[in-house]
C-alpha cells in the first residue's frame, strides 16, 4: 500500500514540477493528501468492476492500474497515452476505468454502466468518485434517486476534501452530506479516518454490501487536499494546511513500515518516474484523422419510403417491436412509457407488456435519463431514450454534448456510444411555448451526433431497423407530434399520387426527391425535412397547377450531418433553392444548407422559410402567425424566380 501511495504522491509532485518547467500545458488537478482513499477503494474492487472518476483522477487511475507511463504520456499529449493524448489530465479511459471533467456528469454514466450489469444478471458493480463540490449538481440527485429505485449495484464514494476549488464545504453544502443519501434510502457510512489499513477495511465492507445486496451504497471519506486545486492557485490559510500536513496519510503509513523497505520502495518509484518521463518525452504526437463515425455514408439496397397507409404512431410502434424482437441488447427508458399509459403519444403502448424486463418508466429526470442511457451504451447495450417533448432536450444537452458525443473521439475510438434519443418535436397542436418548439437546430453540427427526422413518407419500421443495425454513435430521432395520428403517404411503384418518388441511390438515410415532372428540369428545389413535407407538397402542386412553376421537393432523412453531395446532385439544373423548416429561421438548418450549397453554386438564387423568431403561443390561431404558412413558402418561391 505504501508503494502505491508513494507512486501517486511522486507522480503528482512531478506533474507540478513539469508544469513549472513549461513541459506541460493546460491544467491539472492533483490529489496529494488523498492517496489513501484511492488505494483503499481500488484495493476492494475486482477486475470486472467499473470505475468512474472525475477531474481529480490521477490517484484513482494509478491505484487502479499502476501504469504511470500511459498516464504521463497522455497528460503530455503523446500518442502513447491511453487516449493518444486527446483526453489529457481529466479525460481518460483504460480497461474499465473512465473519467470526465464535467462535475456530476459521470454519476448517471456510472449508474447506466452498472444498470447494464444488472440487466445481464452479473455480479459486477460500478464505483463512482464524487467530490463535496459535486453535490451542488442536480444530476447527482437524479442519479441517486434512480439508482435507489432500480436497485443499481453502485458504490458512491464522496471524497470530502473540504473545498470545491476555493469554496469551503460549509459555504456550498447545506445540511449534511450523509443526509442527502439517507433521503434516497441509500445506506451510507462516513469516516474521518486517514489510516490506510482502516480505510481498506471500510471499503471492503462497502463493496461487499453492494455486491451482496445488489443495491447502492455511499461511502463518505472526510479527507483533505494538501495541494492546490490546480497548479498555482492556492488561497487557503497556511496554518490550516500545516495542520493537515501533520495528519498526512502517507507519512502515517510510512511510520508503520520498516525504514529499509521504505527506502528501497522510494528508490524504485523514483526510477519508475524517470522512465515514465523518458517514455513520454520520446513519444510521438498523434496525427489526427478527422474522419467521423456518422452512419450517413453507409449503403443499403432496401427502400425507405412507405408502401402503405397507416397512422405514423402505429408504424413507429411496429418498428419498435421488430427491433426489440431481433436485438436482445435493446432497452427503452422514458417517462410514462409503460402500460397501461404507453407513452404521452402512445407510441410505446404494449411494449412493456411484451418486453417487461426491457421497458422502464423513469422519474421526471431528463438529464439523468440521457446520462444513464450513455452509461448503458458504454457497456454494450443499445438504449432507446424517449424524451416526452422535444423542448425538454435542453435538459439533456450536457449529456449529449459533453458525454455521449465526446467519449468515442476523446477515448481514441476505443469506445462507442450507440444511444438513440427519440423525441416528438414541433407545434400545430396548441401545446404552447414550452411544449411546441422545434429546437433541433441546437443539436445540429455536434461532432459524432446524427440527427434523423422522420416524415409521413418514411417507412418508420425500416428507418428504425437501419438505425439499430448500424448505430455506433449517438442518434437523435425527431418525430413530428402532429403527424402521429396522420396516415403515412402510400408510395407504390415509385409514385405518390402525381409525384414521382426517387430515393438517393442506396443511401442509408437518403434524400428523397418528389417531383411532379420527373423528366423535365425543375425551376426550384424546395429542400425540407420531417414535419414540413405536407406543406412542401401542397405548395408544389399549387404552383404547378396555377402558374406552371415546377418545384422538386427534396426531403432530407439525415438533417445532421448534411448530405451536401447528394443535395448537389439534385439541384444541379434548377435555378433557385428554397429551404423550409419548422424551427426558427435565424441561425437555423436552412442557413447551413444555403451556406454549404452556395459555395459550389454561387449563381443560383436562395431563400429560407422558417418560423418567426418568437415563442409559440398556446392559441392555434396565434401559433399559425409564427409557424411557416403556405403563403410564406409561395412568396419565397416566386421571389427567387423574379
Amino acid at each position: 500500500m505504501y508503494k502505491k501511495m508513494y507512486r501517486i504522491r511522486l507522480f503528482e509532485e512531478t506533474l507540478l514540477t513539469l508544469f513549472s518547467q513549461n513541459k506541460l500545458s493546460g491544467t491539472t488537478h492533483t490529489s496529494i493528501g488523498q492517496e489513501a482513499v484511492a488505494v483503499a477503494s481500488m484495493n476492494a474492487i475486482q477486475d470486472d468492476d467499473y470505475v468512474f472518476s472525475n477531474h481529480r483522477c490521477h490517484g484513482h487511475f494509478i491505484a487502479y492500474s499502476d501504469n504511470i507511463n500511459v498516464l504521463l504520456a497522455e497528460i503530455m499529449g503523446k500518442s502513447t497515452g491511453m487516449c493518444k493524448g486527446r483526453g489529457g489530465s481529466q479525460h481518460v479511459y483504460y480497461k474499465n476505468f473512465y473519467s470526465n471533467g464535467v462535475q456530476g456528469g459521470i454519476a448517471p454514466n456510472a449508474v447506466g454502466v452498472s444498470f447494464a450489469e444488472k440487466l445481464r444478471n452479473t455480479n459486477n458493480l460500478a464505483l463512482v468518485f464524487l467530490g463535496d463540490g459535486t453535490l451542488g449538481q442536480g444530476i447527482v440527485y437524479e442519479s441517486l434517486n434512480i439508482s435507489s429505485l432500480y436497485d443499481i449495484p453502485i458504490l458512491f464514494v464522496v471524497e470530502n476534501n473540504r473545498y470545491a476549488m476555493s469554496t469551503k464545504v460549509e459555504e456550498a453544502v447545506a445540511g449534511s452530506i450523509r443526509g442527502r443519501f439517507d433521503a434516497f434510502g441509500i445506506t451510507c457510512d462516513e469516516t474521518d479516518s486517514d489510516d490506510t489499513n482502516e480505510l481498506c477495511d471500510i471499503f471492503n465492507k462497502a463493496v461487499g454490501f453492494v455486491r451482496h445486496n445488489k443495491r447502492p451504497f455511499c461511502q463518505i471519506v472526510n479527507t483533505y487536499r494538501l495541494s492546490p486545486h490546480s497548479k498555482g492557485d492556492e488561497v487557503r490559510d497556511s496554518d490550516e494546511i500545516s495542520y493537515w500536513k501533520q495528519r498526512d496519510p502517507l507519512a502515517k503509513l510510512r511510520s508503520k513500515c520498516v525504514s529499509n523497505d521504505v527506502e528501497i520502495i522510494e528508490r524504485q518509484i523514483v526510477d519508475e518516474m524517470r522512465v515514465a518521463i523518458e517514455f513520454a518525452e520520446n513519444s510521438d504526437i498523434e496525427k489526427l484523422n478527422f474522419s467521423n463515425n456518422f452512419t450517413i455514408n453507409k449503403k443499403t439496397n432496401r427502400q425507405i419510403t412507405e408502401v402503405r397507409e397507416e397512422k405514423l404512431l402505429v408504424t413507429l410502434r411496429e418498428g419498435l417491436v421488430e427491433v426489440f424482437d431481433k436485438n436482445n441488447n435493446l432497452v427503452l427508458l422514458g417517462e410514462d412509457v409503460c402500460d397501461p399509459y404507453g407513452g404521452a403519444f402512445k407510441v410505446t403502448s404494449g411494449l412493456s407488456t411484451k418486453y417487461p424486463e426491457r421497458i422502464y418508466n423513469t422519474p421526471i429526470s431528463e438529464s439523468a435519463l440521457a446520462g444513464i442511457g450513455v452509461g448503458l451504451a458504454l457497456n454494450g447495450m443499445i438504449p432507446i431514450v424517449e424524451i416526452m417533448f422535444g423542448d425538454f432536450l435542453t435538459l439533456c444537452f450536457d449529456q449529449i454534448l459533453n458525454h455521449a458525443a465526446k467519449y468515442r473521439s476523446m477515448y481514441a475510438e476505443q469506445k462507442n456510444v450507440p444511444i438513440i434519443i427519440r423525441t416528438p418535436m414541433g407545434g400545430g397542436r396548441g401545446y404552447g411555448p414550452t411544449h411546441s418548439q422545434s429546437i433541433e437546430k441546437f443539436f445540429l453540427g455536434i461532432p459524432d451526433v446524427t440527427v434523423i427526422a422522420i416524415s409521413l413518407i418514411h417507412d418508420a419500421n425500416e428507418l428504425l431497423k437501419r438505425i439499430v443495425d448500424h448505430i455506433s454513435s449517438p442518434v437523435i430521432l425527431i418525430e413530428d407530434k402532429k403527424s402521429y395520428g396522420l396516415k403515412t403517404l402510400a408510395v407504390n411503384n415509385g409514385k405518390y399520387r402525381d409525384f414521382t418518388v426517387i430515393e438517393e441511390n442506396e443511401a442509408l438515410f437518403p434524400i428523397i426527391k418528389l417531383s411532379l415532372v420527373a423528366d423535365e428540369k425543375a425551376d426550384v428545389a424546395l429542400i425540407t425535412y420531417g414535419s414540413m413535407l405536407p406543406l412542401a407538397l401542397e405548395v408544389a402542386e399549387q404552383l404547378m397547377l396555377e402558374e406552371e412553376i415546377v418545384v422538386d421537393v427534396l426531403l432530407n432523412t439525415s438533417i445532421s450531418p448534411l448530405n451536401i453531395s447528394g443535395l448537389s446532385e439534385f439541384i444541379t439544373c434548377v435555378s433557385a433553392v428554397v429551404t423550409l423548416e419548422e424551427g426558427t429561421r435565424s441561425f437555423g438548418w436552412g442557413a447551413e444548407v444555403v451556406s454549404s450549397l452556395s459555395s459550389s453554386f454561387p449563381d443560383k438564387k436562395y431563400d429560407r422559410v422558417g418560423a418567426i423568431d418568437y415563442i409559440l403561443p398556446c392559441s392555434t390561431v396565434l401559433e399559425s402567425q409564427v409557424l411557416p404558412q403556405k403563403i410564406d413558402l409561395i412568396s419565397a418561391v416566386r421571389g427567387c424566380l423574379e
